[in-house]
């Protein structure tokens, strides 16, 4: 509503630095989770695979090949094992996304605090960049920087292990991977935020997604429809992953395939969140 008090005094600015909105609400989103001792324990279980794998590299420093023998390929500390621990790390980051992500904008909605963030002099790129930010942090926390404490760890400890592998090159290819997987993942996920109210369904959508769209690609994978595994939502990213490191093809689709599968994954969710969140008018 306009103001018509004679007492109103018009904003003006300090003279100081401020923040980017952005960054303001991304601050927001990451600092009130991480008050939750709980969702602090998950994000320590979440590193639980990579303290088992930093105990594997150390024990290879003493053992030598039995090691590998014992791990198996998720031991390497090539682009491979790497690779493949990020694969093992999509329980986490289900879990941990449901929860962080699925009432960022739901929330918003139930209690009209869209009317509230736009009454400002916010723009729909903000808003959304700041709840992606959220998710992309969350990401990182079970992901990228447990990746980054191996590379550290690996050489540090494990014999054969360069500088130039470990502390430039492999860092650079886990950073780009999960960027790209980060950031369609929040977009998809903030999609499903904005069609509903309530954070519990938005789980329940999310689980469908994931868990899903995996299941129905393992039934399919087993009876010899290997076609089907483009379905899989998550599977996608780490076959796209052979192209980040240099490997393999994860699944039976050829990664071309997968990569037009997360850019329509990620322009649907686009197009989602520019229809469901809206800017409110102001009159002034």
């Amino acid at each position: 509503m306009p103001v018509y008090d004679r007492g109103y005094t018009h904003w003006q600015p300090s003279g100081g630095a401020h923040l980017p909105a952005w960054l303001v609400i991304a601050r927001r989103g990451i600092v009130e989770p991480l008050k939750r001792r709980w969702l602090l324990l998950l994000i320590l279980t979440g590193w639980v695979p990579a303290i088992a794998k930093g105990g594997i590299i150390y024990i290879k420093l003493k053992a030598g090949n039995l090691a590998d023998l014992l791990g198996g390929g998720w031991t390497s500390i090539g682009p491979d094992g790497f690779l493949n621990f990020l694969e093992h790390q999509r329980f986490f980051v289900f879990v941990l996304l449901a929860i962080v992500g699925a009432g960022l904008i739901a929330d918003d909605r139930r209690d009209n605090g869209l009317s509230l963030y736009f009454s400002r002099p916010l723009s729909l790129t903000d808003y959304l960049g700041g709840k992606a930010a959220v998710i992309v942090f969350f990401y990182f926390m079970v992901t990228l920087f447990p990746s980054y404490a191996l590379c550290l760890l690996a050489y540090l400890v494990a014999p054969g292990a360069t500088g130039l592998d470990m502390l430039l090159l492999m860092p650079l290819r886990v950073t780009a991977y999960c960027l790209v997987s980060g950031v369609s993942i929040a977009l998809v996920l903030l999609a499903f935020s904005s069609l509903g109210k309530r954070s519990i369904f938005v789980m329940v959508w999310w689980a469908i997604m994931v868990t899903g769209t995996e299941a129905i690609a393992a039934i399919a994978g087993g009876l010899g429809s290997h076609g089907l595994e483009a379905v899989n939502f998550l599977g996608q990213y780490h076959n796209l992953g052979a192209v980040f490191f240099s490997t393999g093809p994860r699944l039976q689709v050829p990664v071309p395939v997968s990569l037009v599968m997360i850019l329509a994954w990620t322009a649907l969710a686009f197009l989602v969140l520019r229809r469901q969140v809206r800017p409110v008018e102001v009159v002034s």
